[in-house]
């Protein structure tokens, strides 16, 4: 594969190069994050507070990874968008066969 460089210094203008390698990524619109970080206090995340997404962790309803430097003690927390998204469908599935809500029906 030849590539002109009209910018090449000290050159003639043209060289070489291979086909960059391709990686196979799974099937994901652009739009959507594989990961999102873990709100601020005082912020939502899919309308979910902060505590409640804590609470879904340690009950292992969804994942999340902390990215931190090596020997350090603080970091960031991102949750598993896909694992969310699992969560409340299994949730939206769990709810749709109930047809009863406090005060009456639906």
């Amino acid at each position: 594969m030849n590539i002109q460089n009209n910018k090449a210094v000290g050159g003639g203008g043209e060289f070489t190069t291979s086909a960059p390698d391709v990686v196979p990524v799974q099937a994901q619109s652009h739009n959507e994050a594989e990961f999102w970080a873990m709100p601020s206090q005082g912020e939502v995340l899919q309308g979910l507070r902060r505590g409640v997404l804590y609470c879904l962790w340690r009950d292992g309803q969804i994942e999340t990874i902390s990215v931190r430097r090596k020997g350090k003690a603080r970091g960031r927390r991102l949750i598993v968008a896909e694992s969310l998204r699992n969560y409340l469908r299994r949730l939206r599935q769990d709810q749709s066969g109930n047809h009863e809500v406090k005060g009456g029906l639906k």
